[in-house]
Parts: C-alpha cells; sequence; structure tokens
C-alpha cells in the first residue's frame, strides 16, 4: 500500500474505528459477531425495506452474490449466473458491491447529520439513509439495463442481518467455502506487507464469524428467508449443472435459455494459483488440465490444521466440512 493510500486511510478514521484498525495491525482479533450480525428489529426493519422500496420504484429483482469473505468463490458464482442471457452482471462497471459492507460509515454519516440538527432524529434512523441509497442506487442500475435482472456481488457479509430490509425482495445467494482454503488462498493472494493484511488468526477468526452469520440464514436458521439462499461452492464444483438450476429457479429465470454447453469452457479468474501479475490475476486465464481448488490446505502441517481447528472447527463442522 502506498504512503498517500495509508494516509488517507488514516484520515478517513472515525474514533470508533481507531482502536479496530489498531488491533488489526497489531495482529489481534478486531471482529465480533455484532459485525456480521447486528440487532435490527422487525418494526425497523420493515421501515427500512419500505424506504428502498419506494426510491428503488418498480424493477426486475436485483441479484446479489454475497461471499463469507474474500477468496470464498464469488467471481466463480457471478460468471455462472451472469451466463444467462436476462442477468446484466456490473451495471455502471460496478465489479464489486460493497454497500452493504459500509454500513457502518453509512451509519455514521447519519450520525454527523443529525449532531448538526438533532431535532432530525424524530425523522431519520440509523441505517434510514443507507436504504434511501440502495433504493435509488438499484433504480438508475436497472434504467441503465432495461429488461434484465442486475447482478452484483460482494465477497463480504459484515452487516449481514441488514441485507434483507436494504436491499428487499433481492435474490440474495450467500456463498460459502471451506475457511482452511479460504485462509490459504488469501495467504497466498494479498500481500502481507500492507496496513490492512491479516494473519493468520484473523482470517480463520473471521471465517468463522461469516460462516456462522450466513447459517443463521440456512434451512432452519433464525434469518431464513425465501429470499436468501445459502451454497458451498465446492458443492456447485461438484455438480455445477445441479447447483445452476438451483441458483435459476432461486432468482426466478428460464433455464431452457441458459448455453448449458459453456459451463465446461468457462475461465479461471482470481486463482491464488496464478502466475499473473496482481492486477492480470482477475482477467479470465485458461483452466489448467489439473485445475483443483479443493482441499489445498490439506498439506499445512498438523501443527496449522490444529490452529485453524481451535479457531475455527466448530463453525466447520456446523458448515458440513470435515475437521
Amino acid at each position: 500500500m502506498s504512503v498517500s493510500n495509508s494516509v488517507q486511510i488514516a484520515g478517513d478514521l472515525r474514533l470508533n474505528q481507531v482502536m479496530r484498525t489498531a488491533r488489526r495491525v497489531l495482529g489481534a482479533r478486531f471482529l465480533g459477531s455484532e459485525d456480521f450480525l447486528p440487532v435490527i428489529s422487525t418494526e425497523k426493519g420493515e421501515q427500512l425495506a419500505a424506504l428502498a422500496r419506494k426510491a428503488r420504484g418498480q424493477i426486475a429483482a436485483p441479484v446479489l452474490v454475497l461471499g463469507v469473505m474474500p477468496r470464498s468463490g464469488t467471481n466463480f458464482l457471478r460468471d455462472l449466473i451472469a451466463m444467462h442471457p436476462e442477468i446484466s452482471a456490473d451495471p455502471g462497471r460496478l465489479y464489486e458491491f460493497p454497500l452493504l459492507h459500509a454500513a457502518g460509515d453509512a451509519a455514521a454519516f447519519t450520525r454527523d447529520f443529525l449532531r448538526y440538527f438533532p431535532k432530525n432524529e424524530e425523522v431519520v434512523g440509523e441505517y434510514d439513509v443507507l436504504a434511501m441509497l440502495a433504493g435509488s442506487w438499484f433504480r438508475e442500475l436497472q434504467a441503465q439495463v432495461e429488461g434484465k435482472h442486475i447482478l452484483l456481488k460482494c465477497p463480504h457479509v459484515h452487516d449481514l442481518s441488514l441485507a434483507r430490509y436494504i436491499f428487499p425482495d433481492a435474490k440474495i445467494i450467500l456463498c460459502l467455502r471451506d475457511g482452511r482454503d479460504v485462509v490459504d488462498s488469501s495467504l497466498k493472494t494479498f500481500s502481507r506487507f500492507s496496513l490492512t493484511s491479516k494473519n493468520f488468526r484473523q482470517l480463520a477468526d473471521e471465517w468463522r464469524l461469516g460462516a456462522e452469520a450466513i447459517m443463521t440464514f440456512a434451512e432452519g436458521g433464525l434469518n431464513r428467508n425465501d429470499d436468501t439462499m445459502v451454497v458451498r461452492y465446492e458443492d456447485i464444483l461438484a455438480d455445477t449443472h445441479k447447483y445452476v438450476r438451483k441458483l435459476l429457479y432461486h432468482i426466478g429465470l428460464d433455464e431452457t435459455a441458459f448455453p448449458w454447453d459453456e459451463i465446461d469452457k468457462m475461465p479461471v479468474r482470481g486463482s491464488s494459483r496464478s502466475k499473473a501479475s496482481d492486477q492480470e490475476r482477475w482477467q479470465p486465464e485458461t483452466k489448467s488440465v489439473d485445475f483443483n481448488p479443493i482441499k489445498r490446505w490439506a498439506s499445512w502441517s498438523d501443527g496449522k490444521k490444529a490452529r485453524f481447528d481451535r479457531i475455527a472447527g466448530h463453525a466447520l463442522e456446523m458448515v458440513g466440512y470435515e475437521r
């Protein structure tokens, strides 16, 4: 990370972020369950959804792909869904859409707004601006691709309990991946010399929290709802045709229009094993005959495996991965 970027980040920090950032830089745990599942009452959620719907107007159901954390397969999932002719991926060239991830900053902006005239607290809630922003943004993006479903993605599930209210009626797909492969890929992909880099412990802890949050939206979970679908990256790879049908059904798309014969020709994007530069690795690359992103963690030492298990073994078991 350049010095200018570091200075800009430091300048953007608010007091409530300083301690978290310090803990992250020092390699300590810096996230908690409240970062993923803030408590939103049903009444407040319905109010937010109403604001978002009003700002959005009548549009085709947006599609959102959210990953448990970076390196969880959201590029692959996005590319699969984008093959359908009724989907328009990355409208407005928004290759990532971290609006939900920025919910805390939106709440901070609202607090700043209210500070200038506190009486506005009677009519402006903590996430109201975020809901209106999401709705109006979707409306503008939809206008660019009339007649299609917009598809946006983000490899984060921070503030996940807000998603169904900030993006009401959107078809949300939550993507899980074995946390050990996520950590392995992260350590191989991202620079360890950046102020924002995370160590093994921090990555494993973030995966655990994200996985636990996602599982509340799975079958039988506290937040289960018809507009949210939970998938595992490994399951999609194992039987891609089967899961594409499930995805199309969830979104409400005609499976006969899908180019099924193109699935096996899909390129790879963003592989941690790519020999391309940091920027070029995100461009499509031809899949090698030995490409296999599953269980790369198997080559870890016993000590490393045990360390991950101590941090996130229970979450692995909850999601259905072997410990």
